[in-house]
């Protein structure tokens, strides 16, 4: 699918999805608040306004990068994840509402709620939205480290304690630029790890300053390099622009290839299956991949989304990682990407192999994390006793 049409696409969903949002939270602050007539026009242009403010600034933020797009982006980024919670704590106050008006109706009697009350509540739920919605920010500017001791199979004596970082989902975009990334970077430094890998969708959809990021890429070392393979958003923003980056900064981008460092250690790198939906590449067959891997030999599976885990242990492989999910990001859609991918951020086991899914280190949408803190995972391998 072109570009154009993907962004076309795009918008018409958020566009539908946000207005309806957006029109009840208008009808209900309407309901609730009763305000004059001629303030309605301004409420009502206000949220239009807000309603396109977001794919607006994914579009501008194709052609420029400036003080202009940087700030639409953040405050429609911010307004959407503000948003979610208007809608449930609305919809927890209008069905609250409609219970108290049954019990009021079976035990005979009328409930009445004047004017005064109504808005003291409403001002309520909108202190308690804005809350949570700070805590929200706080959470996701809150990165932390995530240490794991692993056993390899087949992991020879020697690379015993061999240490690596799994970066995921950093999204470089309007929000999250070159200072972002160089604290991050700064970080995973600070551990010296023996390889570094980034697990897909190091930037967001496409911008126009992508090619700054290789600067703070740079900066990034480690004993054996820097590793990445391709994330679903590598092919929103344009896989081959964004490889090319990536390249270029001196990261070894692995599409569908195996590198084997020392001590025998097998690290293969296949691509997100996006590109084969998105942008008609040939899928990455993932079984002939696996396939190439010497059983014998100590090995790791990058692959972004976390799925095919089983494929993976039946292939022999230790270690799968992956990232993609955030968690979910923001409670409650935690519980919404369960039911997606039901393997959670975390480690799971299927006999001798291993899958660990980071929550990434960024976030998509809006600037915000609850129930999901962001992480740099750094994994110890341990030769099997």
């Amino acid at each position: 699918m072109p570009q154009w049409a993907s962004f076309l696409v795009f918008f018409i969903i958020v566009t539908s999805v946000y207005s309806t949002g957006h029109y009840y939270m208008y009808s209900w602050f309407v309901r609730w608040t009763g305000p004059a007539r001629p303030w309605r026009r301004s409420i009502q242009l206000a949220f239009i306004l807000l309603i396109i403010s977001f794919p607006a600034a994914r579009i501008l933020a194709q052609v420029d990068y400036n003080p202009f797009t940087y700030l639409l982006t953040l405050v429609s980024s911010v307004w959407m994840g503000l948003v979610l919670y208007f809608v449930l704590i609305f919809l927890g106050m209008d069905l609250g509402l409609a219970l108290m008006r049954i019990f009021a109706w079976l035990a005979g009697k009328k409930l009445r709620m004047n004017q005064r009350r109504r808005r003291l509540l409403a001002g309520c739920a909108a202190g308690g939205v804005l809350l949570l919605g700070g805590a929200a920010w706080m959470e996701a500017h809150n990165l932390g480290v995530t240490r794991l001791e692993i056993p390899l199979k087949g992991l020879l004596p020697e690379m015993d304690g061999f240490s690596l970082v799994q970066l995921s989902d950093l999204h470089f975009g309007m929000l999250t630029e070159n200072g972002k990334l160089s604290r991050v970077f700064d970080r995973v430094n600070e551990l010296n790890p023996g390889l570094i890998v980034i697990t897909g969708d190091l930037v967001d959809e496409g911008v126009s300053h992508m090619e700054e990021m290789a600067e703070p890429l740079k900066r990034l070392k480690s004993r054996y390099g820097v590793l990445a393979i391709t994330g679903n958003h590598e092919y929103y923003a344009g896989v081959k622009r964004a490889v090319e980056i990536m390249r270029s900064a001196g990261v070894e981008v692995l599409r569908n290839e195996i590198k084997v460092l020392p001590g025998g250690l097998q690290v293969l790198g296949v691509d997100d299956p996006t590109g084969s939906r998105r942008r008609g590449e040939p899928a990455a067959d993932l079984e002939k991949q696996l396939s190439r891997l010497d059983r014998e030999k100590p090995s790791i599976l990058f692959y972004h989304q976390p799925i095919h885990f089983e494929k993976t242990a039946s292939s022999g492989v230790g270690l799968q990682l992956s990232g993609h999910t955030h968690g979910g990001q923001l409670y409650p859609i935690i519980y919404i990407s369960r039911m997606i991918y039901p393997r959670t951020p975390g480690l799971h086991q299927i006999g001798e192999s291993r899958l660990y899914v980071s929550r990434g280190a960024g976030t998509w949408g809006p600037p915000m994390r609850l129930g999901s803190p962001p992480e740099i995972v750094h994994i110890t391998l341990r030769s099997p006793k």
